[in-house]
């Protein structure tokens, strides 16, 4: 319960830090990305000048993309909670995953309690949720491997838990304490800000429940989302 309280203190600490610095750069790399635009249109495609601006124009996107991550981590607003299929938010999830995952040669599975009754969450943030533990996935097993999406019912517990697993090259043991902590990825420089897992962990403690990692070098690993699942009437969950 400490460790929980110190992270949600560091988050909270790091997103009003997050949210003035993304602020700050966000304006000009606007103004950047404008000018660049501007200047492409008057510029042959086949110059080497307009390689060199693409080449630009590549670059402050992915900055750009970084700013929303920082934005996103320090929005923390709350869930707006609606009544969902929990398997059609997944479902919907995987398509957009697997169109846009090119020409990886990805095994994707589904388990699904179908005796699970609709819930009550925030669909828009369980996506985000959803993707960024896909897209994790999808990093670990390569171009070729496997993830599976499960969903079970503990109605003893009143909780419902997600899996997602993956037989990519796994997490180092060292690392897994660290794995929920701002800015923190093993990915290569370029290809990760260390953002998506602890942007997860708060939309998944703002929903009052919990994400847990289970990995091994080599073996892969399965992260695990569990949400209250409050009978109602009619068999609906909350």
């Amino acid at each position: 319960m400490q460790e929980q309280m110190a992270q949600a203190d560091r988050l909270a600490s790091i997103g009003q830090l997050s949210s003035g610095v993304a602020h700050e750069i966000n304006n000009p790399l606007g103004v950047i990305l404008g000018y660049t635009q501007l200047m492409l249109r008057s510029e042959p495609s086949e110059s080497e000048r307009f390689k060199d601006l693409k080449t630009s124009e590549k670059h402050v996107r992915h900055c750009k993309s970084i700013v929303e991550d920082l934005l996103n981590f320090a929005r923390r607003s709350e869930p707006k909670k609606e009544k969902v299929d929990i398997h059609k938010t997944i479902e919907e999830v995987l398509g957009f995953i697997g169109q846009n995952i090119g020409s990886s040669r990805i095994d994707f599975q589904t388990d699904f309690d179908r005796s699970i009754p609709p819930v009550v969450v925030d669909d828009k943030k369980i996506k985000q949720v959803l993707i960024n533990l896909l897209m994790n996935a999808r990093h670990a097993v390569g171009t070729r491997g496997t993830i599976r999406v499960s969903t079970a019912r503990r109605a003893a517990e009143g909780q419902l838990e997600i899996q997602v697993t993956d037989d990519g090259y796994g997490i180092e043991e060292k690392h897994l304490k660290h794995i929920f902590d701002p800015f923190f990825t093993t990915k290569p420089t370029g290809e990760g800000t260390g953002l998506g897992l602890s942007v997860s962990y708060g939309i998944v403690k703002k929903h009052g429940g919990e994400i847990r990692v289970k990995s091994k070098p080599g073996e892969g690993s399965t992260f695990t989302v569990v949400l209250p699942a409050r009978e109602k009437n009619a068999g609906e969950i909350e």
